[in-house]
Order: C-alpha cells, then structure tokens, then sequence
C-alpha cells in the first residue's frame, strides 16, 4: 500500500505533551499512536473501542473522574509482569 505524508503544523506544547505521555504509555511512537489516534476518529480503527464505563453507569457526572487518572490505570507496568 502506498503511504503519503502528512505534516501537522501549530502544534501547541501542552497537546504535544500529552501526545509523548499517551504514546509513551503505549510504548508506540509518536507516529503510531497520531495514526491510530486519527483512524479510530475516523472509524477506521479495528472493533476494539473502549466502552467508557463511567458514561453508561449513571453515577458519576460527565467531568467528575480525571481521564488522566483513569489513563494511568490502563498502563501497563512492565516491571510488574516480567
């Protein structure tokens, strides 16, 4: 499959930065988790999405969890499970 290039200009820091920590905790390169990123927007994404358990519960207001705290919990810590 040919793959053409893309260049995103005007990125502002605090996005940069929380694109290096997602990747990161995905241990995918900045290149492979834009790309995944955009296909899911883009519903190109596999069948895989995440059901977000606290939009369906009922109980917690739209805004009351931090979704960077509930980012931490789906890392995987590879020290853990050598």
């Amino acid at each position: 499959m040919k793959s053409t290039q893309i260049t995103v200009r005007n990125v502002d820091p605090i996005l940069k930065q929380r694109i290096d920590k997602l990747a990161k905790m995905k241990s995918m390169s900045i290149n492979e988790f834009v790309l995944e990123t955009l296909r899911s927007k883009v519903d190109l994404a596999p069948s895989n999405k995440k059901i977000s358990w606290q939009k369906y519960s009922g109980i917690v207001a739209e805004g009351g969890i931090n979704q960077d705290v509930l980012d931490d919990f789906e890392a995987i810590d590879k020290k853990m499970w050598k």
